[in-house]
């Protein structure tokens, strides 16, 4: 079975459903090697943190193979998360934007209120807004009916490599929302990316557990490989887990007919 599988979003047509982050390599080279060998087509870069002038030459190479997502990481307020918009508007031609406003510095976890208080305003600001946020169900029904492109629940802490920590919710986001969903956060291993994508998410964000892999290139791989079996699976139609076993066999002692 062949399956025409492109992924829209915002207008556009990506065959990738991997989006990789642009921090933490231990060097430039690593980090373009990666990002190749993930084969990704949308790469997240932070406004605030990225030193233009540092890595001119880095973010040339970068924009060249890749359509660039800018993210307001950092910012700890609406109005903060609005200017660090605007100046990615400006600085990079796009209206696209992954918004993060986070809490406080030691959980590093999205604050829900500044969050839709600034989706609100970038929306009627004629952004199109994939907004981080926790795996509430009823924020991201929110942030849905606000307008955004894509809503980009965590699995876990930010950096944590927990993986998936309350699948119930997760199922529940994905049955109230209808637009793109995006795990961001919280991917520690290949298996929890491929998981995600086995429950019908539409794509996976994900930094540290590639850039800070002992070998990044070959991480960026798997991450690839995992994207692409669970999406599969998911497409394929898995079957239901049972509490009992089921009969391989048609008679007892016989091999199936094929």
């Amino acid at each position: 079975m062949k399956f025409n599988d492109t992924f829209k979003i915002g207008g556009k047509e990506f065959s990738s459903r991997l989006i990789m982050g642009t921090a933490l390599y231990p060097n430039q080279l690593i980090l373009k090697n990666s990002l190749e060998a993930s084969e990704t087509q949308i790469v997240t870069v932070s406004i605030r943190r990225f030193d233009v002038g540092s890595n001119k030459d880095i973010l040339n190479v970068i924009r060249k193979k890749f359509f660039i997502l800018p993210n307001t990481a950092g910012c700890y307020s609406a109005k903060e998360a609005i200017l660090t918009a605007e100046l990615g508007r400006e600085a990079l031609k796009t209206d696209w934007v992954k918004l993060e406003i986070i809490g406080d510095d030691q959980t590093l976890l999205p604050d829900s209120v500044e969050l839709l208080k600034c989706t609100n305003e970038l929306v009627k600001k004629g952004f199109k807004v994939l907004a981080y946020c926790s795996d509430d169900p009823i924020i991201c029904k929110k942030l849905e009916d606000l307008g955004c492109c894509a809503v980009m629940p965590l699995i876990s802490p930010i950096g944590s490599a927990l993986g998936i920590r309350n699948e119930h919710n997760l199922e529940l986001i994905k049955e109230n929302c209808k637009c793109n969903l995006i795990v961001d956060a919280g991917i520690g291993k290949p298996s929890d990316a491929a998981r995600v994508m086995e429950m019908g998410f539409d794509g996976v964000l994900l930094n540290s557990s590639v850039a800070r892999a002992l070998d990044p290139i070959e991480m960026a791989k798997a991450m690839k490989f995992a994207v692409i079996a669970g999406r599969k699976g998911y497409l394929s139609g898995l079957i239901e887990k049972d509490r009992y076993a089921k009969q391989t066999t048609m008679d007892e002692g016989k091999i199936s007919n094929f």
